[in-house]
C-alpha cells in the first residue's frame, strides 16, 4: 500500500478493525494539492458516512477535508466550491458526481472498496464497471472483504488485477471453532444495546473489549452508570482478569488469532463465553471470526416479552426462510432502524405490514361471507388502480379490508367485490367523491341473468329466421282471369277482358287522329273519353287564363 500497489484485505466489516489501512491510505494523500484524491466506495450511503467518520477519526489534527457524498445534489455544490481529499459514497452517487463533472477523475490516485462483498450485492453493483471505466487505471485500488470466495477471487482480479494478498495467521490445526452470541444494532445504538444487554444477563463479571479510545471511554460511562466496580467489569488489556469473566465485544476484533487471544488464549478450547454487539451487515464477518463454530442471537428481555405469543408456524417459516435464503439485501435496508429500535421489533413490524398487504384469497371469502359485486364508472381510461379504489371505499364507507375483495379494472369501468352487508352503504357514500379528479359513481352489479331484457327483444326473439320460413306457392292463373284489385271502398270490379278492347291495327294511328285545333269545343270526343267537366263545359279557349305562381 505504501508503494501504491493493489492490495486485498481479509477484515470484518468494523470500520475501527480496518483503520490501520485507512491510515496508510491518508498518509499518501498530498495535503498540498487541492484536488480528490482518494476514493472510498461503500454500500450505501449509511456506510458511506461511518467511512467518512472513520476518515476523520484517523486523521485528527490533520487539514484533510473528507466529503461523505450522501446526496449527490449537495456533495455536487460542495465539491464545486471547494474539493475535498477524500471522497466516500456508493458507486450510483460517485458515478453521478463524475459524469456532472463535480468529481475530476484525473487527480484520483487512489480507490478503497469498503466492503467489496456487501457492494456487489447491492443494485449499485452493476455500476462498479461504469466508475472504473472514469478513474485512472495507475491509481492503487484497494479491497476490503469479509470472507474470501472464489466468485470475489474473479472480481478482485478484474478489479484489482494482481493484488498482493495481506497474510493471515491461519489457526492451530487442533484449534477448535469459537461459538459466540450476538445482539444486532446499529453503530450509534451499540452502547444502548451494551446496557440492555448487561441488564438481561446479568453479569457478575465481565470484559468488555472496544478498539477505539473513545468507544473505551463511552464503555467505561457505560459500567459506572450501572454501578459496576472497575474490578467486576474491565477493559481487555487493562489489569489481570479472571479466565473465566465472559467477554462482550462492543469493537469486532481485526483477526480471528485476535479473537482466540481475547476468549482465553491460543489453547484448544476457549475459556470464556463471547457475546458481542454487531450491526447486521457484520453477522458474516462474525462467523468468519468464529472459525466455523455457532453464533445465535440473544433474544432480550423486554423484547422477547413483546415477542412472546407469535404462531409456532410463523417462526418455522422464519427460521426455513434465514437457514436457506439470502437476505443480506433486506438487511441492508433495515439496518437504519436499528438506531432507534431493537431487531425484533423491526421484525414484528414488517411481519404486521405483510398481513395487512396480503391479500385474502376470494374462496377464503367466501366461505366467510357472501359477496356483492359494485359497478364503478373509472377505468383504466382514467389513470385508476386498484388500491386506489380500495383506498376510497375505505376512507368514504369506513369499512376494513377484510370486507373488500377481488377488484377489476377494466377499460373504462370496474368491478369491486364487497360484503353483502355493506354493499348498499359503499354505493352510497362511493357515489359523489372524487378519485383523480373525477366523480365517482358506484351502484350495484346484478348478474347477467338478471337483468331487464332490452326493448323489443322479446319480440325480435320470438320471431322466426327468415331461412325457416315456408315458401308460399299458389296457383296464379292466367293474365286475363285475374282479379282486379279492389278500390278503397272494398268493392271489387273485373277488369275488363282483352276481348272487348279493340285491336292494335283497329285504332287509328297518330297521323290520322284529329289536330287539336279540329276537336269539338264540348261533347263527346273522339278519344280520351268525356271530360271531367261535362259534355257541356267550356272549351280550351274558353276557360280563363291560369294566375302564374309566385315562386319568389
Amino acid at each position: 500500500m505504501t508503494r501504491g500497489q493493489n492490495s486485498v484485505h481479509v477484515l470484518p466489516s468494523d470500520w475501527p478493525a480496518a483503520e490501520r489501512i485507512l491510515a496508510t491510505l491518508i498518509d499518501r494523500i498530498d495535503l498540498a494539492r487541492d484536488e480528490t484524491q482518494l476514493l472510498v466506495l461503500t454500500p450505501d450511503a449509511e456506510n458511506a458516512a461511518a467511512a467518512a467518520a472513520a476518515v476523520v477519526r484517523v486523521a485528527a489534527d490533520r487539514p484533510l477535508r473528507v466529503l461523505a457524498a450522501t446526496a449527490s445534489p449537495r456533495a455536487s455544490r460542495l465539491l464545486r466550491a471547494s474539493p475535498a481529499h477524500v471522497v466516500t459514497g456508493a458507486p450510483a452517487d460517485l458515478v453521478t458526481l463524475l459524469q456532472s463533472s463535480a468529481l475530476k477523475p484525473e487527480s484520483v490516485r487512489g480507490l478503497l472498496f469498503a466492503w467489496l462483498d456487501p457492494i456487489i450485492e447491492t443494485p449499485d453493483g452493476k455500476l462498479l464497471e461504469t466508475l472504473l471505466g472514469e478513474l485512472p487505471k495507475e491509481g492503487a485500488r484497494v479491497v476490503l472483504v469479509g470472507e474470501m470466495t472464489p466468485a470475489l477471487e474473479t472480481l478482485i482480479e478484474r478489479y484489482a488485477r494482481r493484488a498482493r494478498r495481506a497474510v493471515e495467521a491461519s489457526p492451530a490445526a487442533d484449534a477448535v471453532p469459537l461459538s459466540a452470541e450476538y445482539v444486532a444494532t446499529s453503530d450509534a445504538s451499540r452502547f444502548v444495546a451494551l446496557r440492555r444487554l448487561l441488564d438481561a444477563l446479568d453479569l457478575p463479571r465481565a470484559v468488555l473489549y472496544a478498539r477505539a479510545e473513545s468507544a473505551r471511554a463511552e464503555v467505561r460511562d457505560v459500567a459506572r452508570a450501572l454501578g459496576y466496580s472497575r474490578d467486576a467489569v474491565r477493559l481487555a488489556g487493562e489489569g489481570d482478569t479472571e479466565s473465566a469473566d465472559p467477554l462482550v465485544l462492543v469493537d469486532l476484533p481485526s483477526s480471528r488469532e485476535e479473537l482466540r487471544a481475547l476468549a482465553g488464549g491460543a489453547g484448544a478450547a476457549p475459556s470464556r463465553k463471547i457475546y458481542a454487539l454487531i450491526q447486521p451487515s457484520q453477522v458474516s464477518s462474525l462467523r468468519a471470526l468464529l472459525g466455523g463454530g455457532a453464533a445465535a442471537p440473544v433474544a432480550l428481555l423486554d423484547a422477547a416479552e413483546r415477542a412472546r405469543g407469535k404462531d409456532a408456524a410463523l417462526r418455522a417459516s422464519l427460521r426455513e426462510v434465514l437457514a436457506s435464503g439470502d437476505v443480506r439485501r433486506e438487511i441492508l435496508a433495515l439496518e437504519p432502524l436499528l438506531a432507534e429500535h431493537d431487531g425484533i421489533e423491526i421484525a414484528a413490524a414488517a411481519l404486521r405490514l405483510l398481513e395487512q398487504q396480503r391479500p385474502v384469497r376470494p374462496a377464503a371469502q367466501a366461505q366467510q361471507q357472501p359477496m356483492q359485486r359494485l359497478f364503478v364508472n373509472l377505468g383504466e381510461k382514467d389513470g385508476i388502480r386498484a388500491q386506489e379504489i380500495v383506498a376510497a371505499i375505505a376512507t368514504e364507507a369506513g369499512i376494513p379490508g377484510s370486507q373488500i375483495g377481488k377488484v377489476e379494472v377494466r377499460d373504462t369501468h370496474s368491478i369491486v367485490e364487497v360484503a353483502a352487508s355493506v354493499a348498499p352503504l359503499v354505493a352510497e357514500k362511493l357515489t359523489g367523491s372524487v378519485v383523480r379528479g373525477r366523480r365517482v359513481q358506484a351502484r350495484l352489479d346484478a348478474p347477467r341473468d338478471d337483468r331487464p331484457a332490452r326493448r323489443g327483444a322479446s319480440e325480435r326473439s320470438d320471431r322466426t329466421d327468415r331461412t325457416d320460413r315456408p315458401k308460399r306457392s299458389f296457383d296464379r292463373g292466367a293474365r286475363g282471369d285475374r282479379p282486379f284489385r279492389s278500390d278503397r271502398a272494398g268493392e271489387r270490379s273485373e277488369r275488363p277482358s282483352r276481348g272487348d278492347r279493340p285491336s292494335r291495327g283497329e285504332r287509328p294511328s297518330r297521323s290520322e287522329r284529329p289536330a287539336r285545333g279540329d276537336r269539338p269545343e264540348g261533347g263527346a270526343r273522339p278519344f280520351g273519353g268525356a271530360r271531367k267537366v261535362g259534355a257541356e263545359g267550356p272549351g280550351r279557349g274558353d276557360r280563363p287564363p291560369r294566375p302564374r305562381r309566385d315562386t319568389t
